[in-house]
């Protein structure tokens, strides 16, 4: 690992943690991120101390951890080390990741002596919609001055689609999807867009599964209201048995869902994977609302937002059912639901949440296994 050259740490601005905010794919959610031809609010970042750095004596080592591919879904820790290069003590006074997905273990209140050095871990949680996935810890001392720490990797599935979305842009309404299976193995293609897949080069009356394909997607004839945030393929993997491909398209950016800034919240990724159950049997699953009110710097007008009434499915295929929530911060809720499939297969659709300051919607992808 490379430590941070002494006389960098010691002319570091403290607002350069500022600059520092999360690199998502195309494939996040339409406001956390701008696309080509959309624009929306930039991510929250962390208040970083606005003391002189003039006699910050603290390196990190490494300042960035690339954890290269990781799954969806999963935690993956990272260690860090402060290094004290000056003679002096420094007492952490702050530690503030940038991202709910960072957990880090406790530093505040410590003591690095002259010489000395503190290591902490920060964990990732990766998204289940892939893409590339950063967070930035920013480190306060006391007495002026702080250094970030950065973690980061990309969320990968098991079949990576080229490119990693639909591109509905400048008035395009349809194109292709490569998909390949990273480990070799055939797979079997079985649904794209909610319906049978349309190959290019493949007869699967007459030819064997393969490890790669080339599916088309077309959006002709949708109506602006009527477009789909999220294009689902389906295959047969029970590892992979949803790819969400995001919909770039006028209408599902920033322009979309407007009744946010009323509501103040919005649904982490603008998408909820609810995994795998069976028909008849009950499975729970989470959906992640966040605080939303970027006119006021995130401040919180109504704290009515996180009072969730109620979740119906907009799906006749799956019934859910709200059970209860917990809050994750003064800016997060995690709602946990209930879902009851009533046929086997792919069941894909949109969920219906109200809480007490407004209702919205939110794609969703499920399988039921056969009873």
């Amino acid at each position: 690992m490379r430590t941070l050259p002494t006389a960098l740490a010691v002319a570091l601005p403290v607002f350069a943690a500022l600059a520092a905010g999360t690199a998502l794919a195309a494939a996040l959610h339409p406001i956390q991120v701008q696309e080509i031809g959309l624009s929306g609010p930039a991510p929250k970042r962390p208040t970083a101390p606005t003391q002189s750095s003039s006699r910050l004596t603290v390196a990190i080592a490494p300042p960035i951890h690339d954890l290269g591919i990781v799954k969806p879904g999963s935690t993956n820790p990272a260690t860090f080390t402060l290094i004290n290069t000056g003679s002096n003590p420094m007492k952490v006074l702050s530690a503030q990741p940038n991202c709910k997905c960072t957990e880090i273990t406790p530093i505040v209140g410590q003591v690095i002596p002259g010489g000395g050095s503190l290591s902490f871990s920060a964990s990732l949680a990766a998204p289940l919609v892939p893409g590339e996935k950063e967070a930035v810890v920013v480190i306060a001392f006391e007495g002026g001055g702080a250094v970030q720490a950065k973690i980061k990797g990309e969320v990968r599935l098991p079949i990576l689609a080229n490119p990693p979305y639909v591109d509905a842009l400048r008035a395009a309404t349809s194109g292709t999807i490569t998909l390949k299976s990273l480990d070799g193995k055939p797979f079997t293609v079985l649904q794209s867009g909610g319906a049978a897949p349309r190959f290019v080069g493949f007869d699967p009356a007459k030819d064997p599964p393969r490890p790669e394909y080339t599916v088309s997607w077309d959006l002709a004839g949708r109506a602006s209201d009527a477009m789909p945030i999220w294009w689902f393929i389906r295959t047969d993997r029970p590892d992979c048995d949803a790819i969400p491909l995001r919909v770039r398209d006028e209408a599902t950016g920033s322009k979309h869902d407007m009744d946010r800034f009323k509501r103040f919240w919005i649904v982490k990724d603008s998408l909820v994977m609810a995994g795998r159950g069976s028909v008849g049997a009950t499975h729970k699953a989470e959906i992640e609302l966040e605080h939303y009110n970027p006119p006021k710097r995130g401040a919180v007008e109504n704290p009515l937002w996180r009072n969730v009434k109620s979740v119906r499915s907009l799906n006749p295929d799956v019934d859910v059912r709200f059970v209860g929530k917990r809050d994750a911060g003064t800016d997060g809720t995690m709602v946990e639901i209930e879902l009851t499939a009533k046929r086997a297969g792919p069941i894909e659709g949109q969920l219906e949440i109200e809480t007490a300051t407004g209702k919205g919607l939110v794609s969703f992808a499920y399988f039921a296994n056969p009873s």
